[in-house]
C-alpha cells in the first residue's frame, strides 16, 4: 500500500479469503462491504484473477504460454472473465461468477487448491454493486492479466 500511498496515513484493514472458497459468499462478503463506497472507502483485492497457476508459469518462465493450447484457452479464460466482471446488474454478475468453475481454462487459470488469487476478485465484484467494471490489460509472461475496477463519483485526496 506504500506504493499507492507512500504518506501511509490512511488506515489499512485487511481480509483473508475464507476457507469455504465459495464464490458465492465471497460475492457476499463484497456485497456486505459495499455501503463503505459510499463513505469514500476503497475496496481493494489482491491477486491475479486472469491467471494464477504456479505449475503453468513454470512453463511461462521457460516461454511455454505461447503454446496455441495454453495461449488459447487463457484467452477464452480472460475473455469470459472481462465479459462477466462487466455485467453491470450485480445479481446477474453474481450468478455468472458461481458458475466460474465451469468455463473453459478455469482449472488451469486457478487449479483447485490454489483459488486465493482469485477469490478477491470475486469480493470486489460483489462490492462493486450494480454499474459496469473497467478493465485493464497488460502483457506479463507472455499472458494477458487484467486488473478490474469499478469507480465511484467521489474524489479522494490522498
Amino acid at each position: 500500500m506504500t506504493l499507492i500511498n507512500p504518506k501511509a496515513n490512511i488506515p489499512v484493514v485487511q481480509l483473508s479469503v475464507l476457507t469455504s472458497n465459495s464464490p458465492v459468499q465471497h460475492y457476499a462478503m463484497g456485497r456486505a462491504l459495499a455501503p463503505l463506497r459510499d463513505s469514500n472507502i476503497a475496496i481493494l483485492g489482491s491477486g491475479m484473477p486472469t491467471f494464477h497457476n504456479l505449475q503453468i508459469m513454470r512453463t511461462m518462465f521457460s516461454g511455454g504460454a505461447s503454446e496455441k493450447g495454453i495461449a488459447r484457452r487463457n484467452a477464452q479464460w480472460s475473455e469470459e472473465l472481462t465479459k462477466t466482471i462487466k455485467i453491470e446488474d450485480s445479481e446477474a454478475r453474481g450468478k455468472k461468477l458461481e458458475e466460474w468453475r465451469e468455463w473453459v481454462g478455469a482449472k488451469e487459470a486457478h487449479p483447485e487448491g490454489g483459488v486465493e488469487h482469485f477469490l478477491p476478485l470475486l469480493v470486489c465484484a460483489g462490492a462493486g454493486g450494480d454499474g459496469k467494471a473497467e478493465a485493464f490489460g497488460d502483457v506479463m509472461m507472455g499472458t494477458k492479466q487484467y486488473t478490474y475496477y469499478w469507480a465511484t463519483e467521489q474524489k479522494s485526496e490522498l
